[in-house]
């Protein structure tokens, strides 16, 4: 959301961020979201763009291969500290991120990220995606939009998000369209609060 200076400094804090997720109820729409329409399988290689401190690691069956990507060292020390024997975790710019090294992928998660970055950064890492998940792999992303007629608490949230991107569900189908084919839906109900959320699956022809 878009708060001062010192909120925003406190969000960057992990246990801050993890307690503020935890209170809006975060942890049962990663469930859904994961559960619902990523459905990971066992022996899977799964890269998280955007990653935070790791909290979609928690829904994933063991036997995935995983690899966190973000930018916030902190989060990506306190993911580290949790999960460091079942995953690897890189702290990197999503523009710029260099995956070489790792095999390719069979699906990339990114939760609540796209709305954080102008267009040009978002096709920069709908790119990274396609670079590295195999052909017929898949990226499935939520974040939060606007749509007519939502509720005046989820849009008053979302005019006040610390993110600066956020989109009508439209024009987040045009800024993925292009890579693959694209299935969306819009959900209202994600969350313990009003909020509208809108899950893509993009599938890397």
């Amino acid at each position: 959301m878009k708060f001062g200076i010192p909120a925003k400094s406190a969000l960057s804090l992990p246990s801050i961020f993890d307690l503020c997720q935890w209170l809006v109820g975060a942890p049962a729409c990663h469930r859904r979201f994961i559960e619902g329409f990523v459905k990971p399988r066992p022996g899977e290689r799964v890269v998280d763009l955007g990653c935070g401190t790791g909290a979609s690691l928690r829904q994933l069956p063991e036997g995935i291969s995983y690899v966190g990507l973000d930018l916030n060292p902190h989060y990506i020390q306190a993911a580290r500290a949790q999960f460091g024997e079942r995953a690897t975790f890189v702290c990197s710019d999503l523009v710029t991120a260099d995956l070489s090294e790792f095999p390719p992928f069979d699906l990339a998660i990114s939760v609540g990220v796209l709305h954080h970055l102008n267009d040009a950064q978002a096709q920069a890492v709908l790119q990274l995606a396609r670079r590295v998940v195999r052909p017929g792999g898949r990226l499935v992303s939520m974040d939060p939009c606007y749509v007519q007629g939502q509720h005046p608490i989820a849009k008053f949230l979302l005019d006040h998000d610390r993110g600066n991107h956020i989109r009508d569900a439209e024009h987040y189908r045009r800024l993925l369209a292009s890579h693959g084919t694209l299935e969306t839906r819009v959900f209202s109900d994600m969350l313990r609060i009003p909020y509208t959320t809108i899950v893509a699956t993009l599938r890397f022809d």
